[in-house]
């Protein structure tokens, strides 16, 4: 019987702490507040970020990002719809798998990838 609640109280302990653990640590809040602000740090001093500010660059046609596509294992690419500053398009990734791709117009970076 000793034995057992001893056995109990261990468990009982363990399970308690595990929890707390694993919540005990919000540090990528402080992370993404940083990151999120870091662009208007420099606004007022004259150094502007044009990262994306599309105006000097030039808007390329779906087939010319379409080898770098492939590079990244997508094929079988549908029939693109360009948006504002993107195209979605339907595609098959490396497992066969039909995703909607959304590419940027202007510098060819995957947007998101939804399945």
């Amino acid at each position: 019987m000793k034995k057992f609640l001893v056995l109990a109280g261990l468990a009982a302990a363990l399970f308690a702490t595990v929890p707390m653990a694993a919540q005990a640590d919000n540090y990528r809040h402080d992370d993404r507040r940083v990151y999120r602000d870091h662009g208007k740090r420099d606004w007022g001093r004259g150094s502007y970020d044009r990262r994306h500010d599309y105006r000097h660059m030039k808007r390329r046609d779906f087939g010319y990002w379409r080898p770098r596509l492939e590079r990244a294992r997508y094929h079988h690419f549908g029939r693109p719809i360009f948006y504002d500053h993107y195209y979605r398009v339907p595609c098959r990734d490396y497992r066969g798998r039909l995703v909607m791709l959304t590419v940027n117009a202007y510098t060819g970076a995957i947007i998101s990838v939804g399945f």
